[in-house]
């Protein structure tokens, strides 16, 4: 979407780069520009499946540190710590 515009006659400078802009804010051109710009990107299929996995490993941690009898917010700051030596048994408890 473009926005045009052009210069009346006998329209100064300043008036016309205000309502230029005036009608660009109106466009919803920058908006649309910033939504792209910082969109996200969808995840791979790699992506979805190390997601899963670490979401995986870190509640079977979790749980099994519970069972412990350690508190919540220490076993999920050791779990989120350790999260690389976390083997996962693919089975839930």
């Amino acid at each position: 979407m473009r926005v045009k515009a052009k210069r009346k006659e006998g329209e100064s400078l300043s008036q016309f780069l205000k309502r230029f802009l005036n009608r660009y804010a109106k466009s919803g051109l920058a908006l649309e520009i910033k939504e792209k710009m910082y969109r996200q990107r969808k995840q791979n299929e790699r992506r979805k499946w190390e997601a899963r996995l670490y979401r995986l490993k870190l509640t079977s941690f979790i749980k099994q540190k519970l069972k412990e009898g350690m508190p919540f917010n220490k076993a999920y700051e050791l779990g989120k710590r350790y999260i690389n030596y976390i083997k996962y048994s693919g089975r839930e408890d």
